[in-house]
């Protein structure tokens, strides 16, 4: 079903929401690292260029203990367009082929039909683009149910012990860290995931979830139709 989601729709438009419990994000991503770091795989960790003088100079920001923001995503066979947020800021890209045009971050900019420079979609993206998601799961419960008017199969699923490789590039977007097990909502009719929980020592630290979706709707040209929020012209990326 997940193998076959985009041959079984040709225009999409999704509203959706993502929450995260910040503290239990941070526990499974640990957990990612230690299984990497006990597998002998190797990852990169970034880390600030600030000193610690800076750090005390600069003003303290309380972090919220739970993120919770809402998206949006347009796809046609030609063209997309999404609405996100990364951080504190939204996002508003348009993407036709190779080449994107983007207002975020304070500017406004395009890769110039670059293949080698690319965008994100936000995490709708993640629910559709699902045939890479099936061989590195295993289904561990099924059953039938309903969400937004649709037809659902409901599974929870574990990932595969030899694809932790892969995990990483695979499966980041559906979730993030070593989650212990997912609850996946898909459409049974249409194979586009509806909702995704992450689960770690007993909770959910991370939910993606569609709010409205519409499989075929006609755009007009206007849905695609960017200009630059920030300066009069487009930058080079």
């Amino acid at each position: 079903m997940l193998s076959t989601s985009e041959s079984r729709w040709t225009t999409l438009l999704l509203e959706g929401r993502t929450w995260i419990d910040l503290e239990r994000s941070r526990r499974a991503w640990q957990a990612e690292i230690e299984r990497m770091q006990a597998s002998g795989e190797s990852f990169a960790v970034l880390r600030s260029n600030s000193t610690k003088d800076q750090a005390a100079e600069a003003p303290m920001k309380v972090e919220p203990a739970e993120l919770d923001h809402s998206w949006r995503l347009w796809v046609s066979p030609e063209r997309r367009r999404a609405k996100f947020v990364v951080g504190d800021g939204p996002v508003d890209v348009v993407i036709e082929g190779s080449t994107f045009w983007s207002n975020g971050f304070g500017r406004s900019f395009t890769n110039g039909g670059r293949e080698n420079v690319g965008h994100g979609q936000g995490e709708g993206q993640y629910l559709i683009e699902t045939a890479d998601y099936a061989p590195l799961l295993r289904v561990e419960e099924i059953s039938e149910g309903m969400r937004l008017g649709r037809h659902t199969i409901e599974a929870k699923v574990t990932t595969l012990e030899n694809t932790s490789s892969e995990r990483g590039r695979d499966l980041h977007g559906l979730t993030t860290g070593d989650a212990d097990y997912l609850e996946l909502s898909i459409d049974r009719e249409r194979g586009i995931v509806l909702s995704v929980s992450s689960w770690y020592r007993e909770a959910v630290y991370r939910k993606v979830e569609i709010t409205r979706v519409e499989y075929d709707p006609f755009f007009a040209p206007e849905v695609f139709r960017i200009e630059p929020q920030f300066g009069d012209r487009w930058t080079l990326a």
